[in-house]
Formats: C-alpha cells, sequence, structure tokens
C-alpha cells in the first residue's frame, strides 16, 4: 500500500510549484551538504506513553530508532500527548506515564522541545480522576515535570526560527473546566509579533491539534465539523498571522494520521503517530513513526519514517482487535479488486 512507503518531499520558499511535490534524488547527507548551515530536526508526536500494551517499551524502540538512524539530528520537536492520559487516568498513573516519557527521551542523543497535548493535562474533563481543587490541575504537573517555563514559547537555531505553540485552551463547563482546541487572542497577540521580531527569519511553527486537517474528507463525512476538535477554532486568525509573515511549515498531530496539504504559501504537515493506534496497532494502516526534516539554506525538505514494533494487546482489548481485522479485510480486499481489475484485458 502506498502509505506505508516511505517518501521525501521538498518544500521551497522560492514559490510553490508543482515541481516542488516530486520527490527528492539526492541523499539526505548530500542534500543537507549543499548549504554550510544545512542541519535536521525530528517530529515526534503523540508517544501516548504508558505501561498497558507495552508502550513505554514501544516508546522507547522509537528513541532507540532515533538514535541509530537519525542521531545526526540537532533536535527534537515533541508534538504533544506524550503521556497517555491526564484527562481519564488517576493521578498517580498519570505521574508514571509522564515519567515514563521523560526517562526515554532524556535517552535522546539531541536535545528535545517539548508541547503540550490534550491529553497531557490532568482533570479537564467530565472522567477526571481528580478533584477540581486538585493544585496540579490542567496544565501545571506535566509542565513542572517536563521543566516548561511557558506552554508556548520560541527559538532560534542555525538561522531558522522556531515557535511552539499551545492549542489546548480552558474553557468552563457543566462538569467543571474542560479545553477545546484553540490557540486564544493572548498568545495570538504573541505570535504576531514573535513572528515581526524575526520576519527575515524562515519559520516553522508546531502545534498539536492542527490548522488543517482532513478527517471529513478522508472518510467521506460531510457532517463532520472539525473545527475546535481536530481543528483549532481560531485556525482563521492564526493563518492568517503566519500567511503575512515569513512562516513556511506548521508541523500538526491529534489525527494520528499522516498528511500534507500547501496552502497561501505554508506548508501544513501532520506527522503519524509514534504510538500508531496508542499502542494498540496500526492506525488507519499506518506503523508507529515520526518525521524527519532537513534544512539547506532556506529550503526544507521532508521524509516519513516508521520504526519496527509488534502491538501489543491486552486481554480486553476486544475493540482493537476488531478494528486491526477489520482493516486486514480491507486490505485484502484492496488487493483482490487490484488483481481483478488490471488482469482484465
Amino acid at each position: 500500500m502506498s502509505n506505508r512507503r516511505s517518501f521525501i518531499k521538498t518544500l521551497s520558499l522560492a514559490g510553490a510549484s508543482l515541481g516542488l511535490l516530486k520527490p527528492a534524488t539526492s541523499s539526505a547527507a548530500e542534500w543537507s551538504a549543499k548549504s554550510k548551515d544545512g542541519f535536521s530536526f525530528l517530529h515526534l508526536t503523540d508517544m501516548h506513553v504508558r505501561r498497558k500494551r507495552q508502550g513505554h517499551i514501544g516508546y522507547q524502540a522509537c528513541i532507540d530508532a532515533v538514535n541509530k538512524f537519525d542521531r545526526t539530528a540537532d533536535f527534537v520537536l515533541m508534538g504533544g500527548d506524550g503521556a497517555f492520559d491526564g484527562n481519564y487516568t488517576a493521578k498517580e498513573e498519570f505521574i508514571d506515564q509522564i515519567d515514563l516519557f521523560k526517562g526515554a527521551s532524556d535517552k535522546l542523543k539531541m536535545p528535545y522541545y517539548n508541547s503540550i497535548g490534550n491529553h497531557d493535562v490532568l482533570g479537564w474533563n467530565a472522567r477526571r480522576k481528580v478533584s477540581l481543587d486538585d493544585p496540579d490541575l490542567g496544565k501545571k504537573l506535566i509542565m513542572d515535570k517536563l521543566k516548561m517555563p511557558n506552554s508556548y514559547y520560541s527559538f532560534d537555531h542555525k538561522g531558522w526560527h522556531f515557535v511552539v505553540m499551545d492549542s489546548i485552551f480552558p474553557v468552563e463547563a457543566d462538569h467543571g473546566i474542560g479545553y477545546k482546541g484553540a490557540f486564544g487572542e493572548q498568545q495570538l497577540e504573541w505570535l504576531r509579533f514573535d513572528l515581526g521580531k524575526h520576519y527575515k527569519m524562515p519559520t516553522v511553527v508546531m502545534t498539536h491539534i492542527a490548522a488543517f486537517c482532513h478527517i471529513a474528507q478522508m472518510n467521506g463525512d460531510g457532517k463532520f465539523n472539525a473545527i475546535g476538535h481536530m481543528v483549532v477554532e481560531d485556525t482563521v486568525k492564526f493563518r492568517q498571522i503566519i500567511e503575512r509573515h515569513n512562516v513556511k511549515a506548521v508541523l500538526q498531530g491529534h489525527s494520528h494520521v499522516p498528511e500534507d496539504f500547501y496552502y497561501n504559501g505554508v506548508w501544513y504537515i501532520t506527522s503519524q503517530s509514534v504510538s500508531a493506534a496508542w499502542w494498540g496497532g496500526n492506525w488507519k494502516g499506518f506503523m508507529p513513526g515520526y518525521t524527519v526534516f532537513h534544512t539547506a539554506g532556506e529550503t526544507l525538505r521532508w521524509e516519513r519514517k516508521t520504526f519496527e514494533w509488534q502491538h501489543h494487546l491486552e486481554p480486553e482489548d476486544t475493540l482493537e482487535r476488531q478494528k486491526i481485522a477489520e482493516y486486514e479485510a480491507f486490505e485484502k480486499k484492496q488487493a483482490e479488486l487490484l488483481e481483478e481489475e488490471t488482469a482484465r484485458k
């Protein structure tokens, strides 16, 4: 299947011609050598680390793969949902998941930068396992554990500017505090002046919940509303800000489905999930994986990578077994139809 193939795409700052979609012909090392300041970085997202389904061992397999094959990368951007979940699990278990995520991540041979995903907050859901007056409610616990002074920030690296956004916005709900996918006016105000300060630098922005997500089209579901769930509510304001600055790519997660989309001078690149189906098998046919980015001067290209991991389901994971069987049946049917269609004279 085509979605299982590793592929490379090139992004040019000169414009958006169809030629930019052609696979690169040189190796990553040869291509990066075209610029003395060329470097590589990685995007890992939706790790969902936990002990069940041996997710912590699976994440360590990802770290081992990165250290073996991509150890020359300068840094890693962590796209959020590092822990399995703080909304539905007990606080002690959530703390353990964060510790497992950090312990494995600290073994990387390069620095990494964290962001906040919707599963990284404690108790912002009706199914919370903590009281509303818990001092660690929300983002505080994981930010303290990961030593994050702010939930959104930026940094520079070898002539490029990188922005880490926080797409998990608190809201008041009937059950108490909850969240929606949004940046909020305060963060967007910060963003426009941060980008203004670094206007001449090619820029990459990272967000957990996407600015573009095409799940409705993928599933043929005309009634599905992605805004606020799979796409941030203030995506139009966000996009208008980045489109008038020197932003070249937005890295996204949350959906677990890799896709890329070019609009008004910006590439929106969603990485596949490190955990795939939350360590319960491949998700929509996509194996656990991540994305590697290479820069050369003011150009950027990327390639998707997978790592070897065999899922380990729990005895109670009947739904996951059903989904795996359904997708295997779908793949078999696709192969049979292709054989029928190509055999006809």
